[in-house]
């Protein structure tokens, strides 16, 4: 089949974000009051992949950080909850569906890096059933319409795929310049209790403004346990003197009554170059 006709289908609307586009539009409008632009935009953000309910506000203080900012591409980098092998994955398709629209891949852009990092793969299979990319779809349609998107997974962290990420990230960079926006998607600690939840998010949190070789040791002890640590690590190693901002943050615990189930931290973190 040939990629024009590959289009990836929305995998949680009606679960994590309305089905509906008029909803979705409404909920987006409801979100927007939290998007507070700054003097000077953000070149990347690390924004949570929660459903709307828990982290709707802070992936919206995310998005803010970036409005103002005219990017060529928006690359979103996401890893991989389900079990695939290790690697860095770009996608087939060239059309990521949301409700009620659809967002254009680069497709020259996903091809260039195709022949210049030799370890990335083009696959699907990754893509579909992930939603770290889709949750910040919505987001992305909502203040960039009509700037394509370089949706990747990283899948696994050991330091092949670090590397191969890393490499990905330079590369983005000779392809485009500066033109490129950077959404890393990751929710902070996941732990037994808020108090341990948040304990561990502010360590990271503090961690990002380390140099980057102490910021490689403090973040293997604090951050095993996040989903998207492999996709933070990558980032920092390709661009050490990136600057991060905590914007905002909050854990699911406060939005239903906590009982036994793990609590996970969300943050609206941006990086100034």
């Amino acid at each position: 089949m040939s990629d024009e006709k590959l289009v990836r289908s929305p995998l949680l609307s009606g679960i994590f974000y309305p089905s509906d586009p008029d909803m979705l539009m409404s909920e987006m409008d409801n979100l927007s009051m939290y998007a507070k632009p700054m003097p000077c935009p953000a070149f990347a953000i690390i924004a949570p992949h929660g459903s709307f309910l828990y982290s709707g506000k802070v992936s919206m203080e995310s998005w803010g950080a970036i409005l103002g900012a005219d990017p060529s591409i928006i690359a979103i980098m996401g890893p991989s909850h389900l079990p695939y092998e290790e690697g860095v994955f770009l996608p087939e398709s060239t059309k990521f569906d949301i409700p009620g629209t659809s967002l254009n891949i680069d497709s020259n852009l996903r091809d260039y890096l195709l022949t210049k990092v030799t370890m990335l793969k083009k696959n699907d299979l990754p893509h579909l059933e992930e939603h770290s990319i889709e949750l910040q779809l919505p987001f992305a349609s909502r203040f960039f319409p009509g700037v394509p998107i370089l949706p990747c997974i990283i899948s696994g962290k050991n330091s092949s795929t670090i590397e191969t990420a890393t490499r990905l990230f330079e590369e983005i960079i000779n392809y485009i310049g500066n033109q490129v926006i950077f959404v890393l998607s990751s929710n902070l600690a996941v732990s037994d209790s808020p108090e341990k939840c948040d304990s561990l998010s502010k360590e990271f949190v503090d961690s990002l403004s380390r140099p980057i070789a102490e910021f490689q040791v403090e973040a293997e002890s604090c951050c095993n346990s996040f989903c998207g640590e492999a996709v933070i690590r990558a980032f920092r190693v390709a661009f050490p003197k990136a600057r991060a901002e905590l914007l905002d943050y909050d854990n699911s615990s406060k939005h239903r009554e906590y009982c036994d189930e793990l609590v996970v931290g969300y943050g609206a973190i941006d990086f100034k170059r």
